[in-house]
């Protein structure tokens, strides 16, 4: 089943307010098998991995099937179709967010990823000796660990809510 990047739904008022967990559930495949004495998996481990939604799976697929190329690189046709759907589910997703453009948007593999771009970039630029970093003690490690390297080579100080 070919899949587009149109089936991204934008947030509405209506769809803000209620959450239906069950259909949510539903859209997860791996989800809904049995495991154990259990009649559907429950799985908490998404630090690590995250699970995906068969329409994520669909357009994996397609893409796999259709525009596996370089984005931004190739001056071949499918390299072009590749950019060009990349740079669509970009625009989309900062529609999406309510992004001012699509250039605030930047897409990473994953949050501890992202964690380390945001403080091996604005944290560099940003954090100075003395400032207080602060976080739970409740965060993920994958947001602690760069935080304390960026301290140690700025001369900040951590500080933890508890």
């Amino acid at each position: 089943m070919a899949t587009t990047t149109d089936q991204i739904a934008t947030p509405t008022q209506s769809n803000r307010d209620s959450l239906d967990g069950t259909a949510v559930r539903a859209d997860f495949p791996v989800l809904n098998q049995p495991t154990g004495d259990r009649p559907r998996l429950v799985f908490l481990d998404s630090a690590a991995s995250s699970q995906k939604p068969q329409v994520v799976i669909d357009a994996l697929t397609d893409y796999y099937e259709r525009y596996n190329a370089n984005i931004h690189r190739g001056v071949y046709q499918i390299s072009e179709l590749a950019t060009e759907r990349f740079e669509d589910a970009r625009r989309k997703v900062a529609r999406f967010l309510n992004a001012r453009s699509p250039r605030e948007c930047i897409f990473v593999r994953n949050a501890t990823e992202a964690l380390n771009l945001v403080a091996q970039s604005w944290g560099r630029a940003n954090i100075a000796a003395g400032d207080l970093i602060v976080f739970s003690t409740m965060e993920h490690h994958s947001n602690i660990v760069p935080w304390q390297i960026l301290a140690e080579e700025k001369g900040a100080i951590l500080g933890h809510i508890r």
